[in-house]
């Protein structure tokens, strides 16, 4: 059994189901951004909406997991004094994935591509309900011992505009489509 059946058994939401976990399909390839691509300054809304469902909330906080109830106990959290369930902050990520899956800004998927660090905040709690929109925008690129680095703005706004969460992501990108062809075939990706 290979890494994607065995990943199946543990999908249990509708979004967990429908997200393609296999980042080298052709198709997903072709939607790529890659480092020489990134545009600074250029803002994107991405197309795609993710609405928040208490069965997305419930199945990252048992994935995590983490044992506060307020992510998975809705009289819990009225009790804290939310109107119900509260996703945990690092939720945010898994909502960047699913919105980023069909290209625009697909940078965060790309094979071959390493993650040295992460600046998140958090300015308003996700709550089952929210339809979150994301905002993007190539904050800087660079080239550091030979490895291309990438930072972007990540912004997710719910369905009244209220930011919910900004971050600074960067990452280390192959620099090229070719790049990570040449990933595929197991040999080394980034220029030396």
């Amino acid at each position: 059994m290979g890494y994607l059946e065995e990943m199946e058994k543990y999908q249990k939401t509708e979004k967990q189901k429908s997200f393609s976990a296999n980042f080298l399909e052709r198709q997903q390839i072709e939607d790529y951004e890659f480092w020489d691509d990134i545009e600074i300054g250029k803002e994107t809304v991405i197309p795609f909406k993710f609405e928040v469902k208490a069965e997305d909330v419930i199945a990252y906080a048992e994935g995590v997991p983490d044992s506060n109830p307020v992510f998975y106990d809705e009289e819990y959290a009225r009790a804290c004094g939310y109107d119900g369930l509260v996703a945990h902050p690092m939720f945010t990520n898994q909502v960047l994935f699913f919105l980023l899956q069909k290209g625009h800004g697909s940078w965060i998927r790309t094979p071959g591509s390493r993650n040295p660090g992460q600046i998140l905040e958090w300015h308003d709690p996700i709550r089952v309900g929210n339809i979150l929109t994301l905002k993007t925008k190539g904050y800087d690129k660079w080239i550091k011992r030979g490895k291309y680095y990438m930072r972007y703005l990540s912004e997710l706004y719910d369905q009244h505009g209220t930011l919910k969460m900004s971050g600074y992501m960067t990452l280390i990108l192959p620099k090229s489509k070719e790049d990570v062809l040449r990933f595929i075939k197991g040999e080394h990706a980034l220029e030396a």
